[in-house]
């Protein structure tokens, strides 16, 4: 299901799991995301069976949120999920406290996670509306990928608990994602056509688009901690020596890749593509910049480790239609798919009834 990778976990979006990785790679262009509307114009007729409302569990003590923080069509939007979004861009800035911040810095965060929740409740909803599921093995394919991250069982619920969450809880998002991802597929992506006139008019009309730096093109295994104790660092670290001799030995990378790496490139062998050293995070970029083309060595990044692979070298210069077409054609489906689906939420939610429960920045303690 490459759509699901390409849109539906579109940051724009799509709330992330908990436990997915970034991979080290240039950060995407990304449209302003559409203000959430208080009040749209009127609300649907009906609300479909399968997101009729239902019990909402009770927030925690130490939560930054009520338990319920908007309702989309009748259907909560859970303070639970907006803290597991906030928490998540503060970890990018070293993890301080929520009570620390400036006022109108919580507010953009809480504003900006909440219109993604949201966004995603309407598409949810249109989707199952219109019949859109998920299948068992679907489901179970992107649990397993959550679950390799983590070395026992064990490990998984508690991470889950620490969120308030069960495998239960996980499953349902998962489905949910998925749904959506197939919706987006039937209704956006496949209808999205690049011409090669388009794309040769693109690259004539912005020229400094495709110079370019110094740039490597790498692949990597990644292998994540399951917590953040010495212990799990260090089976994280010994899981990727392992695989690092493996590939040493002659075995083929991107079958290990797609086996055991947590990072999104694995369904494509590990391949990030072609990256300048300012784009990638600083201890991956010293690392392949100085690698001989071939050779594979063993990074930690805050990521986790790496077992990384150097497949390609290019001296800055500027690259012909020819070398870039694949990637620009790839570039303006993704422009032109964005564009659609920030016009369909859009529309979504000038047809639905959302309501805002809290006011933005303010924690509940």
């Amino acid at each position: 299901m490459k759509s699901l990778i390409r849109f539906a976990i579109a940051a724009l979006f799509l709330t992330g799991m908990c436990f997915s990785q970034t991979a080290p790679k240039a950060k995407p262009a990304t449209p302003t995301e559409p203000a959430a509307k208080a009040q749209p114009k009127e609300a649907p007729k009906e609300t479909p069976k399968d997101v009729e409302e239902e019990s909402v569990p009770a927030a925690a003590p130490n939560a930054l949120f009520p338990a319920v923080v908007a309702k989309v069509n009748g259907k909560a939007v859970l303070g639970r999920d907006l803290e597991q979004l906030v928490r998540g861009e503060l970890a990018k800035i070293g993890n301080p406290e929520w009570k620390n911040l400036r006022d109108d810095y919580r507010g953009q965060l809480t504003m900006g996670a909440l219109t993604s929740l949201i966004s995603t409740n309407l598409l949810y909803q249109k989707a199952a509306a219109g019949g859109v599921k998920a299948t068992e093995l679907e489901v179970q394919a992107e649990m397993q990928k959550i679950s390799k991250s983590f070395e026992s069982d064990a490990e998984m619920n508690a991470a889950l608990a620490s969120q308030q969450m069960d495998r239960a809880a996980l499953q349902k998002k998962v489905t949910q994602q998925v749904v959506i991802a197939k919706f987006i597929d039937e209704n956006v992506t496949k209808k999205i056509v690049v011409t090669p006139e388009e794309a040769a008019k693109y690259y004539t009309a912005h020229p400094s688009d495709f110079q370019h730096p110094d740039i490597v093109r790498s692949s990597h295994i990644l292998i994540r901690p399951a917590g953040d104790t010495p212990e799990q660092d260090n089976l994280a670290r010994q899981r990727a020596e392992a695989i690092l001799a493996r590939v040493q030995k002659g075995e083929d990378f991107a079958k290990l890749a797609k086996e055991n790496s947590v990072d999104n490139s694995a369904s494509q062998g590990g391949d990030i593509g072609f990256s300048s050293k300012e784009s990638l995070a600083p201890e991956y970029a010293n690392a392949v910049f100085s690698m001989p083309v071939g050779s594979v060595k063993l990074v930690k990044t805050s990521f986790g480790y790496h077992v990384v692979k150097v497949t390609e070298k290019k001296k800055e210069g500027l690259s012909t239609l020819e070398e870039i077409k694949d990637q620009l054609t790839v570039f303006l489906k993704d422009q032109k798919g964005q564009e659609e689906l920030t016009k369909l939420v859009n529309q979504l939610r000038d047809q639905g009834k959302v309501e805002i429960l809290i006011p933005a920045g303010q924690p509940l303690n």
